[in-house]
């Protein structure tokens, strides 16, 4: 939400509306005691500043060094706050919009390579019979304009719109809200700012609605996790470190309690843009690192979390590596996402999960004969709970295994400017963030001998659009991952009403079908949400399904810095493991200068899964 990948990374303006709600913030943070060194907590040497009171569950306040960690593996006990509320019990805030703030910005950064030519693109959409959204229906979203049902008490741009299904509901967050949906769209629990969870505690998660939300749906365990970042830190006593928030629900109802969990990181990095997967062995997640006061990130550092203890509600850990320490010549690792498995077929016990990100030229330049600089590169995280020193991550920081991809342009826009999205009737062309991989990245063991992995990012076509590089990475058993399948979605359209189609999501079902929501927009129409896929056996690179338009906005992004995103969430329905649920932001008719994003949520499905 805050901030914009560059090589190097450059922290990113955000606009805010200030918002008034009648509620007191206010507390200390409890006591986290930390390591550093090799796994193990080394004399003196922890993560923050001096706390004060107890855990939830016990412990005493530690002096903590402010200085950077070792690589790793470091073990960071997280404070346990116990059980909140039943969230359908936690008050319903009036959302009060305010005058806008603007935080200051930055310089434009280049893109990519324009010399890459992209030999993959889809020049022609599918027929395929993708069926028409199921289900569709309005989720949160920004309260101008005309009346909306589920107001964001963040009153920001953009909304990060994420969300996943479960068993029997739908949860979808935005910055800096929650909702719980039925499956027909039933509003079981009104738009709720996330710190909310932690009103009954005294820690930075209840000072703190910063942000940047991460919703999962565990369906081995059948809870729902729900996370946002501790971004904005007073330095106050109490109010010091960044962190994230996790809150891990006590069983499958997304409205009854949660268990609230806050890791605290120090005063040094500030953790942007996390995101989470669910593995057998812990909840993973990645961050990109700005050390504090640098405005320029470092790299990106990687972390598990002690699922099995917070799944009980007990006081749980964290493994940490600063992957920034072991960044390759002239670049950086970053913008990496962590598999999230999807399904209900385990990988192998005690399998590691797989990190990756891709990476042309200008952010990790070739130093291998041969090497066009366009790759994947892909990290095995293994996490020991017995022996946390025993983790590893890579080859001690350096990848697994580097794949070659076919060459792409990298599109970079900043503040509307640059190789962006043109909108029908806006000021201002849309943000792309062509310098990442978009969430998700889905995990799925298709039979006992193969798993699949799949991966997205824009880029920018020949004619100068702005398509979806896809990937499908297979990974044998008991041999190394490589590229089944890859393409860039960027079908022509007729030479009045081109399309950009950017921000995408994908995933799989349990056929080996794969679906691809994404936003969509020209000069002569409003931003839309859109879907297609690829049937299992289908000719590999394609995508062979029709175009489904499943909304299309009524107005344009008027807000002067074009922000749009920063991400949407394709999950599969884990009650038949067919049906794709997707969420993503669209624009309503604009009553204010800010532009007036809103939400939704749609489902649909092949019609060969069941």
């Amino acid at each position: 939400m805050f901030r914009k990948l560059l090589p190097p990374l450059r922290r990113r303006r955000r606009i805010v509306l200030v918002a008034s709600l009648p509620v007191v913030l206010a507390g200390a943070v409890l006591a986290l005691t930390g390591g550093a060194g090799s796994g193990t907590a080394a004399r003196g040497a922890h993560v923050g500043l001096v706390r004060a009171a107890n855990t939830a569950a016990g412990g005493s306040a530690v002096r903590s060094l402010d200085t950077r960690l070792s690589y790793g593996p470091n073990v960071i006990d997280g404070t346990f706050y116990g059980e909140s509320p039943p969230v359908n019990s936690l008050p319903v805030l009036p959302v009060v919009p305010g005058p806008l703030h603007a935080i200051p910005n930055e310089s434009l950064q280049p893109g990519g390579n324009s010399d890459a030519h992209d030999p993959v693109v889809q020049h022609h959409k599918g027929t395929g019979p993708l069926s028409a959204p199921i289900q569709n229906f309005d989720g949160i979203c920004l309260p101008f304009g005309p009346p909306c049902a589920q107001p964001s008490s963040c009153n920001c741009l953009p909304p990060d719109t994420e969300g996943e299904v479960g068993g029997s509901q739908y949860v979808q967050a935005v910055n800096t809200d929650f909702a719980v949906y039925s499956k027909t769209g039933a509003v079981l629990r009104t738009s709720t700012p996330i710190n909310e969870l932690w009103a009954n505690t005294n820690g930075e998660c209840k000072i703190h609605n910063d942000g940047d939300p991460v919703v999962v749906y565990d369906q081995l365990a059948r809870r729902w996790l729900i996370s946002e970042f501790i971004a904005t830190p007073t330095g106050n006593a109490g109010d010091d470190q960044y962190g994230e928030c996790i809150a891990v629900s006590t069983t499958s109802d997304a409205t009854g309690s949660y268990y609230l969990y806050e890791f605290d990181f120090g005063s040094n990095v500030f953790f942007d843009y996390p995101k989470i997967g669910v593995w057998p062995d812990g909840y993973y997640m990645m961050a990109n690192e700005f050390p504090q006061p640098a405005e320029l990130s470092a790299g990106v550092g990687v972390f598990a979390f002690e699922r099995s203890k917070m799944l009980s509600g007990q006081p749980a850990r964290v493994v940490f590596f600063d992957e920034s320490q072991h960044n390759p010549p002239g670049g950086q690792y970053i913008g990496m996402l962590p598999g999230d498995l999807d399904g209900s077929s385990l990988p192998a016990a005690g399998s590691p999960n797989w990190f990756a990100e891709v990476d042309d030229p200008s952010g990790v330049p070739p130093t291998n004969p041969g090497d066009t600089g366009f790759d994947l590169r892909m990290w095995k995280f293994h996490v020991d709970w017995t022996n946390p020193a025993n983790s590893t991550f890579g080859q001690n920081g350096a990848p697994d295994t580097t794949i070659p991809v076919q060459p792409f342009v990298r599109p970079q826009c900043v503040y509307g400017y640059g190789d962006c999205v043109p909108q029908k009737g806006g000021p201002q062309q849309l943000d792309v963030l062509g310098d990442r991989l978009m969430f998700r990245m889905p995990y799925r063991k298709l039979n006992n001998t193969t798993s699949s992995i799949l991966l997205n990012h824009s880029v920018q076509t020949p004619e100068g659009k702005v398509g979806i590089r896809w990937y499908e990475v297979r990974i044998p058993r008991n041999a190394s991952p490589d590229i089944y399948q890859q393409g860039t979605y960027a079908p022509d359209d007729t030479t009045t009403n081109p399309l950009w189609r950017w921000m995408g999501s994908i995933a799989e079902d349990k056929n080996g079908d794969i679906a691809l929501g994404y936003s969509a927009s020209g000069p002569n129409d409003y931003p839309s949400i859109r879907y297609t896929g690829r049937a299992a056996g289908d000719p590999l690179g394609q995508m062979t399904q029709v175009e489904q338009t499943a909304f299309t906005g009524t107005g344009p992004q008027t807000e002067v810095e074009g922000r749009w995103g920063d991400y949407s969430d394709l999950t599969v329905d884990p009650a038949d493991d067919c049906t794709f649920w997707y969420t993503q932001e669209y624009l309503g008719v604009d009553a204010v200068i800010i532009g007036t994003w809103r939400t939704r949520i749609v489902s649909f499905k092949f019609p060969g899964c069941r």
